[in-house]
């Protein structure tokens, strides 16, 4: 499995910082970017800033935007996916400045920023290769409705309903049986 699935897993990770997995009945998940230094904190972890670098509120206002929109592009996305328009994402996208770089064997888009600016910048580098290099339609939500996991499609044709076949599939299937065996 080549780097396109690294990036798939920063993204899915970036994705999965609101848990939207339910612990009890009504549950609205977690947000894990409560505040500024969370994202910092993120983004370091991944990489994606230095130490010396600084997050702001309206870094994380569209760090959050980001994600919302990004969710929204996920291919089987039933919860989130009502008429996806693209006018919110490219609205958001006005906000960061890119450059092209060409060499002998590749041409790449870099940001043009510092600081958390810049870490969020390159998510939406990363989520750009995926598009174009057709990688993105394996970044999958569970489709089970109290799971709504982000997760790494792995399959050969790509087309995973659950993050995982232990729980949420088995989960699913049981149910669709009892449901059968009910009717008869």
């Amino acid at each position: 499995m080549g780097t396109e699935y690294t990036e798939l897993e920063l993204i899915a990770d970036f994705l999965n910082t609101y848990d939207r997995r339910m612990r009890f009945e009504g549950d609205i998940g977690v947000e894990h970017l409560q505040h500024p230094q969370h994202l910092y904190t993120w983004l370091l972890e991944h990489h994606l800033i230095t130490e010396q670098d600084e997050v702001t509120e309206q870094v994380l206002e569209w760090a959050l935007e980001l994600r919302s929109e990004a969710r929204k592009m996920i291919v089987n996305n039933e919860f989130d996916h009502a008429e996806h328009e693209w006018k919110a994402m490219n609205e958001l996208l006005n906000h960061f400045a890119f450059t092209i770089r060409f060499s002998d064997d590749s041409a790449q888009l870099h940001p043009l920023h510092h600081d958390g600016m810049d870490g969020v910048a390159r998510l939406i580098v990363l989520i750009f290769e995926l598009k174009r290099t057709q990688m993105w339609h394996r970044i999958r939500v569970c489709s089970a409705p109290d799971c709504q996991w982000v997760f790494v499609d792995h399959s050969r044709p790509g087309t995973g309903r659950w993050c995982t076949m232990k729980a949420c599939g088995n989960r699913a299937k049981n149910k669709a049986y009892r449901d059968r065996n009910k009717q008869v």
